[in-house]
């Protein structure tokens, strides 16, 4: 704790200096002045003002969402310093995390640390919200642990995104038409009205095309969308007590996704040579690739929710049932060249998920309010369905026999690869699979909120769950080659001597039939006291836990070598929400400290995929401040830094180890300035997004390719009035080059991967809102 003084003394120097600010300008003050809108915000699961919740939240109404440009979780990280995301191979394979806290699924046995929310429903896999963000109303980023009122996989924060409700008093809606480079065209439209004095309906859609970002000479170019969704909604409201909405929604998304810059290994330029096919550049940053395996992500998912608010005299209960089910196709280059080293064939996932949440809020008294509440989640996950996914290529024996470093055998023996390959592995030795993990959730909850005077507030809070899980194992790989190794030597020291020698294709995907279940129990609390200085400043201190759930891993290891338990985090914090300046200006921050014990660290295999293993402890600690202003009636400004003081594994095989794509500064400047024109207003918006040199890779051996840092400008100018809207926009416009991941060299090819963030792109926008 004594990491936090420093900290802790930023944080009241910065309090200090803004209300001196604000004493010193107040009394002059244009009382007619307009002022910053007050933020309604359900962090707490209840209807709150933002300012008075003692909670790290950052906001994004409709009007923030269009005049920024938010269309998915990407854009919103970047408007967040404490959210961070990345996507490598698909959209399922992304990392969010809050706060340096969070792993990628790369493998669907691993839990988020980011927990994700639409309208109250989880959604157990990330990758279910990265599509477009439509017909949004707001979206808040929690930061912290959320153990209590969200439950499991919300140790680092979680993500709520509110979406419209339908309109019973009038019918209205819009329709919104954006065209841009890479032949970018992109459609939204949304009606909703009353179809009786008791029901109403809310409709809404969109599709998203655009060709890929990068330039593939050996086939279609990749990172592009073909992308689609539909929602409908209806609310039955017969008195005002009672609340049904009824919600479904249709995703689709058919594109060749994710692709990467790659860095060829001199042995694979050599033989991309030899057999007359164009040498890469080796520039990493130019978007100019050649592969001969066309990426490929194809996913529809389905969701179907039922929400029932009940208003009592006494209470409010709420009822949420949510069912999902989703399946895609995934397959991307494994070598990123045009050569025959290792054929991916893509794999088929799918699953299915059931939720019920019941809630009851109520008041004991004037002083005493608290919330209990009941969670029951049902989930099914699968990779594979028993065919073949991968297989060694024609080329792989050419390139790997030269590449790879000396084989070490399970009897110590030590051969150069030649040697092991020549009788380990063969053209078409290939790994197929199904593996199906299962996992019931039960949890039962509680918060109470004693005001025990009008300023001090003092907040409990209480989570129990009971988690069992099943994991169903299945891979099996093909080889054709002898499996023998000889030795020659002379009669005197017994003639040759023949090794057996496992299949290289095992070290890609180690064999496995088996099933394996696991259960635990947790209990994660919080406890909250804040204090309202004055009408306009609140300060807080809090103390919280979460949980991620552990499984089994799918890729490595033996049966009991397979399992990685719970993490969980412990965090506290202090901070501060102040409204100055006549609520023109709006200053909340927080210093905090989180350790999380059992860190599923996720590790770069050798030979190409990861594993996941529990770390000893991860600490991180910073600073986070985030303002929104006026300084004229026609100018908004917004602000938001991250400062990490430390974020490290602290125990454990990587101690010392800091934690990648996490950075020591990270923040975002926004302002948007409006004139009046015609019958309408001009409006012009500039954000900068900036994040200092961070590692990209989990490698535990960093290169100098591995730190990157980013710093983009994203412009947007327009007209609009109540019903039309006109702009022009620009995202990246300094065409500011950087990769979000890079992959570690691999063993086999001597190939380096860069994920490239997207380059500048521009276009144009037309909604008409009736």
């Amino acid at each position: 704790m004594m990491k936090l003084k420093p900290l802790a003394s930023a944080l009241a120097l910065t309090i200090y200096s803004v209300g001196v600010v604000a004493q010193n300008t107040g009394q002059s003050s244009d009382k007619l002045m307009p002022i910053l809108d007050e933020i309604i915000v359900t962090a707490q699961k209840r209807d709150e003002n933002l300012q008075s919740v003692p909670v790290a939240v950052n906001v994004f109404s409709s009007q923030t969402i269009l005049e920024a440009g938010i269309n998915n979780t990407n854009d919103l990280a970047a408007l967040t310093p404490s959210l961070t995301t990345t996507t490598s191979r698909s959209p399922f394979q992304n990392r969010l995390a809050i706060r340096g806290i969070g792993t990628a699924q790369n493998d669907p046995a691993l839990e988020p640390s980011v927990g994700m929310f639409v309208d109250g429903v989880f959604l157990g896999r990330s990758g279910l919200g990265m599509s477009d963000l439509t017909d949004v109303e707001r979206i808040e980023v929690l930061q912290g642990p959320q153990g209590t009122l969200y439950g499991k996989n919300t140790n680092a924060g979680a993500i709520s995104v509110i979406t419209k409700r339908p309109n019973l008093d009038e019918f209205e809606g819009y329709a919104e038409v954006s065209a841009g480079d890479y032949a970018m065209n992109k459609v939204t439209v949304a009606a909703s009205g009353p179809l009786s004095d008791t029901v109403a309906y809310r409709l809404s859609g969109n599709t998203h095309k655009r060709d890929g970002y990068y330039n593939n000479a050996g086939g279609a170019d990749p990172s592009d969308a073909n992308d689609s969704n539909v929602q409908g909604k209806l609310l039955w409201q017969p008195h005002q007590q009672i609340s049904v909405v009824l919600s479904a929604s249709h995703v689709d998304r058919d594109s060749n996704c994710c692709g990467t810059d790659v860095v060829l290994g001199d042995k694979v330029q050599a033989e991309l040579a030899l057999q007359g096919l164009p040498q890469g550049n080796n520039d990493p940053y130019d978007y100019e690739i050649a592969t001969d395996t066309e990426s490929a992500f194809e996913m529809n998912s389905d969701t179907l929710s039922l929400h029932i608010d009940y208003h009592m005299e006494w209470a409010t209960f709420t009822s949420i049932t949510a069912w999902n089910d989703y399946e895609y196709f995934s397959r991307a280059d494994s070598d990123g060249s045009q050569l025959d080293i290792i054929r991916n064939l893509g794999e088929e996932f799918s699953g299915d998920s059931l939720s019920q949440e019941f809630r009851l809020a109520a008041a004991l008294s004037d002083s005493i309010e608290y919330q209990l509440g009941l969670f029951y989640y049902d989930q099914t996950s699968q990779r594979g369905d028993g065919s073949v996914s991968r297989v060694l290529g024609n080329d792989f024996l050419t390139i790997a026999e030269q590449i790879l470093p000396n084989i070490r055998l399970r009897n110590g023996l030590a051969l150069p690869a030649s040697r092991y390959l020549d009788s380990a592995a063969q053209p078409g030795d290939s790994i197929s699979g199904k593996n199906v993990w299962k996992s019931e959730t039960l949890a039962a909850f509680g918060q109470m909120t004693w005001h025990a005077t009008e300023r001090l507030h003092l907040t409990t809070g209480l989570r129990w769950t009971d988690e069992k899980k099943e994991a169903e194992l299945l891979t099996e790989t093909f080889s054709s080659a002898d499996r023998v190794i000889t030795i020659r030597r002379p009669p005197a020291a017994g003639g040759p001597l023949n090794i057996p020698a496992a299949p290289f294709i095992n070290r890609l995907a180690t064999p496995i039939n088996a099933t394996l279940s696991r259960s635990s129990e947790n209990v994660d609390w919080l406890l909250k006291l804040a204090y309202d200085v004055d009408d306009n400043s609140m300060v807080y201190v809090s103390a919280s836990t979460g949980t991620k759930s552990g499984n089994f891993n799918g890729v490595s290891g033996t049966a009991d070598q397979r399992e990685f338990e719970d993490e969980d985090t412990l965090s506290y914090e202090l901070g501060m929400k102040s409204t100055f300046l006549d609520s023109r200006l709006r200053l909340n921050s927080a210093v905090f400290y989180s350790e999380v014990e059992n860190f599923q660290f996720q590790q770069a295999l050798p030979l190409g995929g990861t594993t996941v293993s529990n770390e000893g402890e991860v600490e991180v600690s910073g600073l986070d401040i985030s303002l929104e202003a006026l300084p004229l009636a026609n100018l908004t400004l917004t602000a938001g830094l991250l400062y990490m003081n430390k974020y490290e594994v602290s125990a454990g095989p990587n101690m010392g180890k800091q934690l990648p794509f996490t950075a020591d500064l990270s923040g975002n400047l926004g302002a948007t300035l409006v004139f009046p024109l015609a019958d309408g207003s001009l409006y012009m918006r500039g954000d900068y997004v900036f994040m200092d040199d961070h590692a990209t890779s989990n490698s535990n051996n960093l290169q100098a390719k591995d730190i990157d840092d980013r710093n983009v400008f994203n412009v947007r100018v327009g007209w609009r009035n109540e019903h039309w809207n006109i702009s022009v926009w620009g995202k990246n416009l300094g065409d500011d080059e950087y990769a979000t991941v890079t992959n570690a060299t691999q063993a086999f090819s001597g190939n380096s991967a860069f994920v490239l963030a997207a380059p500048r792109t521009y276009g144009a926008t037309l909604r008409y809102n009736f």
